[in-house]
C-alpha cells in the first residue's frame, strides 16, 4: 500500500500511543529533574556533557522499548517502497537547508546578535567530549525526538487534522529545544529560537508522511546533527 494525502502509511498502535504520550510527559517534565538530583547524590557529579548523554540514552532505551514495533512495521514499509523513501531522505533535505537559509536570513534581520542557544551549548560540552557528543547527537537523539515529535504527535494528530498535526507537531518540537533556556535568556531570544526549528519541524514531519516510515526523517535528523556539530568542532 502507498502512501495517501488522507492518511499515514504506517503509525504509532492506539497502545503505543498511549505509552508513548505518558513517557513523552515524563521526558519533558520529569526526567531531567530526576536525572540532576540522582547526579547530585554521585560522590563525583557527572560533567554536563556526561549528564546530557545519559538523558538522551534514557529516552532512546525507553523510546525503543515503547515503539519497537512500530520501528519493525516501519521498516517493512521502507523496503517495499525504497525508492519513495530515498526521495524522502533527499527531497527533505534540500528542503530543510533551504527553508534554514531562509530563515537564518529573517531571523538575523530580527536579531543581529542572535547565536543558536543549542548549538553554543552542544559546541561547550563537545570540547573534550566529542565522540560521546557524536553519538549522542547524530544515533541517540535523531531516534528518540523523530519517534516521539513525529511518529507519535504527528502521527496521533495526522488523522484528525492534516494542518493542526504539522503545527502542533512543529511546536512540540521547537518548544523542547528552547524549555530549558527558559529563564536564562529573554524573550526575544527565545521566540527567535523558537522560530529557528519550526522550517525543521515542518519538513520532518512530511518526510516522514511522505515516505510512510520514521526512519526517513530519522536519517535527515541524524545528517544535520552529524554536519552541525563536524561544522562546530
Amino acid at each position: 500500500m502507498s502512501p495517501k494525502n488522507t492518511k499515514l502509511a504506517i503509525r504509532p498502535t492506539d497502545q503505543e500511543q498511549v505509552w508513548g504520550i505518558v513517557y513523552l510527559l515524563f521526558s519533558i517534565l520529569m526526567l531531567p529533574t530526576l536525572l540532576r538530583l540522582l547526579n547530585g547524590l554521585l560522590p563525583v557529579p557527572l560533567e554536563n556533557a556526561w549528564f546530557n548523554f545519559l538523558y538522551f540514552s534514557c529516552n532512546f532505551l525507553f523510546v525503543t522499548w515503547i515503539f519497537h514495533g512500530f520501528f519493525k512495521r516501519c521498516v517493512v514499509h521502507a523496503g517495499k517502497h525504497t525508492w519513495r523513501f530515498l526521495a524522502a531522505v533527499l527531497i527533505g533535505i534540500a528542503a530543510y537547508w533551504l527553508l534554514n537559509y531562509l530563515t537564518s536570513l529573517i531571523l538575523g534581520w530580527i536579531s543581529k546578535d542572535y547565536v543558536n542557544l543549542n548549538d553554543s551549548t552542544v559546541l561547550t560540552m563537545a570540547h573534550g567530549h566529542f565522540p560521546i557528543m557524536l553519538l549522542g547527537t547524530v544515533f541517540l537523539v535523531p531516534v528518540a525526538e523523530e519517534t516521539l515529535h513525529r511518529g507519535l504527535v504527528f502521527g496521533s494528530l495526522y488523522s484528525k487534522n492534516h494542518c493542526m498535526a504539522y503545527v502542533i507537531s512543529a511546536a512540540v518540537f521547537s518548544a523542547v529545544h528552547i524549555i530549558g533556556y527558559i529563564g536564562v535568556y529573554d524573550p526575544l531570544h527565545l521566540l527567535v529560537a523558537f522560530l529557528q526549528y519550526v522550517p525543521a519541524g515542518l519538513v520532518l514531519a512530511w518526510t516522514y508522511r511522505f515516505s510512510g516510515s520514521i526512519f526517513a526523517p530519522m536519517i535527515i535528523h541524524a545528517t544535520i546533527n552529524a554536519i552541525g556539530l563536524f561544522a562546530l568542532r
